[in-house]
């Protein structure tokens, strides 16, 4: 049996763009990691962070054999890598056009992480196929030519525990409607991650307006397990397809002073790093990072004032 890899749910080279400037007692780059659990605050290299080990292991709906998901992630994370440097680099006044090597990534990162997977799983077990909530984004071009892939699915009884693999698509959305639940495996979570990526791509990103903001000398940006977050209506745990609402908002930070907000709404944004850092906090599931131990710290207590006042 082949080991189980292991994955980094947030890449080494994204976490690095967000190291403290020098490095102290002989330790090599690291960030400053919050826990939301211990509420502990440590120094930690960014190869030692966000691991889940065989997370992506499997094709995730690719047919070639010998496929998977990590060695494709290992090749937008290493055209990302270029990108971002690149982009951060250029000054404002010569323009800010998004490469598409970090569009992708972005989208990538909005649908690997498992906070992000752990919520999806969860909006699926409990989807009812006979309410009628537009939960579901319709579905970009080039969608018709993707072909169904047959193989067995998982369905649940809720009231019993009773478990039946099923083949025909006919036969599962039957027993859906009837109440039963998917109950997603690693091969259902692989191609779900796959196809949200591609919808974050083609559907999500492309219709927000998007802007950089650069942080001033003194001021940084974190980042956490959930690095992309959006917010609609107010709430952060919404399907992607709530990015249609007029008030959605997506938040990436590229380094620790640079990031990009996408919006529906087109006025002026005036917003501050300690804002950005508050909003990417308070979408994280389990840490926040950044270069220096305050700007956690402040992160952190902004994210406990917000649930507060929810």
């Amino acid at each position: 049996m082949n080991a189980a890899t292991q994955a980094h749910t947030v890449p080494k080279f994204y976490l690095r763009n967000f190291v403290a400037s020098e490095a102290k007692n002989g330790l090599g780059p690291y960030v400053w990691l919050g826990s939301l659990t211990t509420g502990e605050i440590k120094q930690r290299s960014p190869k030692s962070i966000s691991i889940a080990p065989g997370l992506y292991d499997g094709p995730g709906g690719f047919d070639e054999p010998g496929a998977s998901i990590e060695a494709h992630l290992s090749k937008i994370e290493h055209a990302a890598a270029s990108a971002i440097r690149k982009f951060v680099a250029t000054d404002l006044k010569n323009g800010a056009i998004v490469p598409p090597e970090i569009w992708r990534f972005l989208a990538w990162q909005a649908a690997r992480t498992p906070g992000w997977m752990d919520l999806e799983e969860e909006w699926i077990y409990h989807w009812d196929p006979n309410v009628d909530v537009p939960v579901v984004e319709p579905p970009p071009e080039g969608i018709s030519s993707i072909r169904d892939k047959v193989r067995s699915r998982c369905l649940e009884n809720p009231d019993t525990g009773e478990r039946r693999e099923v083949m025909d698509s006919d036969e599962f959305k039957a027993y859906h409607k009837r109440g039963w639940k998917w109950v997603l495996r690693s091969d259902d979570k692989l191609e779900s991650l796959h196809m949200q990526a591609w919808y974050f791509q083609v559907r999500h990103f492309p219709r927000l307006s998007w802007i950089r903001l650069n942080a001033p000398e003194d001021e940084w940006f974190v980042t956490s397990d959930r690095g992309v977050a959006w917010i609609a209506d107010g709430y952060t745990d919404t399907p992607p397809a709530a990015l249609r609402h007029p008030t959605a908002q997506v938040v990436a930070p590229l380094t620790k002073k640079v990031v990009l907000i996408g919006r529906n709404q087109t006025h002026q944004l005036q917003v501050t790093p300690r804002e950005v850092n508050r909003f990417i906090a308070s979408a994280a599931s389990e840490w926040v990072a950044g270069p220096t131990k305050s700007v956690v710290e402040q992160a952190m207590r902004d994210r406990a004032a917000s649930n507060d006042k929810d």
